[in-house]
């Protein structure tokens, strides 16, 4: 935490006694900030309005997806495309028992895939307080209601994984995400925010 305010502190000498060029002494500061501030305030409705869930809920299921993404990561070195993620995603989401009762052929993965994946991808409530910061109650209580909406699944064995609903946020809401960011570092662009923005180095 010290080492994070200290990284804090040099930021601010450099805004008050750096040279011109350095992003955070630029006078477009306060157009790209209060756009940035727009596109927070957008994600954050669309969440509560599409998801119809609350925002520590939806950080909840943000560090389950930062988990699995890591550890399908660590599998590519390649990296991995939005239709092969949505492969994957199913993959994952749908396990030995939901196969049976499932039309979706792309979930169809050899047992043993399916507990290679479920042993790579053990979460537990603990990791998940200790990386959003929320109380352990709390992460419980939500991961029930989540999982009561399909959007996670939880069990001693497995842990914290992603229900079968997520595949929605996937398909439609992450999509929409990436158009949002796209004209947000367009708007950035446009008004040199961006550049001095790549350039800017503590």
């Amino acid at each position: 935490m010290k080492k994070f305010f200290k990284q804090i502190d040099l930021v601010r000498e450099k805004i008050k006694s750096g040279p011109a060029n350095i992003l955070l002494s630029q006078k477009p500061f306060a157009d790209g900030m209060y756009q940035f501030s727009m596109f927070m305030i957008n994600y954050y409705a669309r969440v509560r309005k599409e998801l119809k869930i609350d925002y520590d809920s939806f950080m909840i299921i943000q560090t389950v997806v930062s988990h699995t993404l890591y550890q399908l990561k660590k599998d590519n070195s390649n990296g991995t495309n939005f239709r092969e993620l949505e492969k994957k995603w199913e993959d994952i989401i749908y396990n030995d028992a939901d196969i049976k009762n499932s039309h979706f052929e792309a979930s169809l993965l050899k047992f043993s895939e399916q507990k290679k994946i479920k042993k790579n991808l053990h979460l537990t409530m603990s990791s998940i307080c200790l990386v959003t910061g929320l109380a352990k109650e709390t992460v419980r209580r939500k991961v029930s209601e989540l999982t009561k909406k399909n959007l996670l699944k939880f069990s001693k064995k497995d842990g914290v994984t992603l229900g079968r609903n997520y595949s929605y946020i996937f398909q439609a809401f992450v999509p929409s995400t990436v158009m949002e960011v796209s004209k947000l570092i367009k708007s950035w662009e446009n008004a040199g925010i961006l550049k001095n923005l790549i350039s800017f180095k503590i």
